[in-house]
């Protein structure tokens, strides 16, 4: 497949602005380059039959545009791949962006084998974190877990590590979808589900569930919260783990959680991104 790339430079103190903006418009094929003309560029790579206009727009508003060609899927991809390196995600939790390279990573590790991609991403953005800090918390041996949105897969894949018993992944995007199931056999991991789903259209209401988590963008998230079906899927005393929530629009989230039965257990927060874990009352 080939994309059109677009390279602008990045002013400084902006890289935390257009991040933002790319996670909320869920744009996830770009990456940010070393130096150029002494300062940092952001490169794009937009689907030609898919044009992102509104991603476009929002660059060629407020930044130099320096280069603009088309170029294949692998050429892009090969830079960022040689430039990534293993990293502690969470305690004892590493990821490996490369499968081939290791280097540093202790022997009694948690190891999540991930190849980066189109629609897919490295883990690195801070809601995946906080999402998988709130999953910490209440994971055990046996429990059923839905992963709504599953993108990387990563959450899944701690789900897996930390003895769930039934895990479900599923995303809206066919390509994430293709890329979960790629990462999990990366993994050796045969036993999780993986679907294409409109949120929850696909899940039958009677599958139960004592973990949902929801790592997605707020309006989708608005969304879910509207569902009846969330309701009838988690179980009593389950936890509904919801991140993607951008901290101009928490009180909204807020203010839909009043109108369900959840109690507010704990909420993380980093780098203006929130994660909330809530627990479904009796």
């Amino acid at each position: 497949m080939n994309f059109i790339e677009y390279i602008f430079i990045l002013p400084e103190n902006q890289e935390e602005d257009v991040e933002t903006f790319l996670a909320i418009n869920e744009f996830q094929n770009y990456y940010i380059d070393k130096p150029t003309k002494g300062q940092e560029a952001i490169k794009l790579y937009i689907n030609p039959n898919y044009p992102e206009q509104e991603v476009l727009n929002f660059f060629e508003d407020r930044f130099e545009l320096i280069s603009k060609k088309e170029i294949s899927e692998q050429e892009w991809l090969k830079p960022w791949v040689e430039s990534l390196k293993p990293f502690e995600f969470l305690e004892n939790i590493w990821i490996l962006p490369d499968p081939e390279k290791s280097e540093g990573v202790p022997k009694n590790a948690k190891i999540i084998k991930i190849i980066p991609g189109t629609a897919f991403g490295t883990g690195l953005h801070p809601t995946t974190k906080l999402a998988a800090k709130n999953l910490l918390k209440v994971i055990g041996e046996g429990a059923e877990v839905l992963d709504v949105g599953t993108g990387t897969g990563i959450l899944s894949i701690i789900a897996y590590l930390f003895n769930a018993k039934n895990i479900v992944a599923i995303d809206y995007d066919i390509l994430a979808v293709e890329k979960a199931i790629e990462t999990f056999n990366l993994n050796g991991i045969e036993n999780i589900t993986v679907k294409q789903s409109d949120l929850l259209s696909n899940i039958d209401n009677s599958e139960k569930f004592d973990i949902i988590i929801a790592n997605i963008v707020v309006p989708i998230l608005l969304r879910l919260l509207d569902d009846e079906k969330l309701d009838n899927i988690l179980n009593d005393n389950g936890y509904l783990i919801l991140s993607g929530i951008n901290a101009e629009r928490e009180n909204e989230i807020l203010s839909k959680i009043t109108e369900h039965e959840y109690n507010i257990i704990s909420r993380e927060e980093d780098a203006g991104w929130i994660s909330i874990l809530l627990q479904k009352r009796i």
